[in-house]
């Protein structure tokens, strides 16, 4: 059921576990630290007599080097910038009255050479 660790096998050249020590100046209070390097957050820690193992991660296994998404297109161009784009400010009110009242004057002129039209027509 067990093995033990140095019969696991490297992955991508890389050895399966790390070993540090936490203090280099006093020895014999220093805690030694496994780390698994197939199962990134997998620890075992020993301080004399006592261990123990944790576990704080995903449940992934280490598979080489993490994903890198493909670098983005360069962002287009805005539109051109032509009247039928560009936007305008709005008329004030004496604008449109003006402009209304324009239009009701061609409408009337027109209406005026409409008749005069038929009335000719008519003539005829």
């Amino acid at each position: 059921m067990f093995t033990p660790i140095s019969q696991d096998a490297e992955m991508f050249n890389t050895p399966p576990w790390s070993l540090s020590l936490s203090s280099t100046l006093t020895s014999q209070h220093a805690v030694a630290v496994l780390r698994s390097n197939l199962w990134p957050g997998a620890y075992a820690y020993a301080c004399g007599k006592k261990f123990d193992n944790i576990y704080i991660g995903w449940g992934l296994k280490y598979t080489g080097g993490g994903y890198t998404p493909p670098v983005l297109p360069l962002p287009q161009k805005e539109y051109p910038s032509v009247p039928e784009i560009t936007e305008a400010l709005d008329p004030s009110l004496e604008e449109e009255q003006t402009l209304k009242e324009a239009l009701e004057e061609q409408q009337a002129v027109r209406e005026e050479m409409e008749a005069t039209e038929e009335e000719e027509e008519e003539d005829d």
